[in-house]
């Protein structure tokens, strides 16, 4: 083999090795990012209407540990939330008074109403469930996935615009939504 020949090989080995000690470096928080890539094409993919969607907001990835997406503070947001949301969907059909039953618009509103408080119900009981169970020692629960929220705004089918936050729950690797639920806003 000729001298120049081992330094080509030398110099190719090295950047290789070099080019790919930094590339698996580079990709180490990519888990977070990817999280957030996933959870758009999910919002595009789950709203009736993806090409009314105006993204107003994303959050940063967040860490999940065990099965409680939601922490307590969140889950107190949450309530005083829908339950503000409630209220007013409340005086607009005069306590079900005055709902239309031919109105789809308002038929959605009501629709995501009660799937929201469904979910929270079910997210609250679960974390009771887990307490319950765990009596009153703490245990480290651990590192689960990814949890990713989107403040948007979109129409209907019929043309109807509507808030909403769709949270996202991912797994470890962030690529895939293991759970997933919408939060109307006013």
């Amino acid at each position: 083999m000729k001298p120049g020949m081992k330094m080509i090989i030398m110099l190719v080995t090295a950047v290789s090795f070099w080019g790919g000690l930094f590339y698996f470096a580079s990709c180490s928080g990519r888990p977070e990012k990817r999280a957030v890539e996933v959870a758009e094409r999910a919002l595009r993919a789950t709203v009736d209407n993806p090409e009314s969607i105006q993204i107003k907001g994303i959050s940063k990835a967040d860490s999940v540990f065990g099965k409680e997406y939601v922490n307590q503070h969140e889950k107190a947001a949450l309530s005083m939330h829908l339950m503000q949301y409630g209220h007013k969907l409340m005086e607009e059909t005069d306590y079900f008074q005055n709902l239309n039953k031919d109105d789809t618009a308002m038929s959605d509103q009501v629709t995501r109403q009660l799937d929201a408080m469904t979910t929270l119900r079910a997210l609250i009981a679960y974390g009771e469930m887990e307490e319950a169970k765990a009596g009153k020692e703490k245990v480290a629960k651990p590192f689960n996935g990814w949890k990713v929220k989107i403040d948007f705004e979109a129409k209907t089918l019929k043309g109807k615009p509507y808030h909403s936050e769709y949270w996202f729950i991912l797994d470890k690797e962030a690529e895939i939504v293991v759970k997933s639920f919408e939060i109307p806003l006013l």
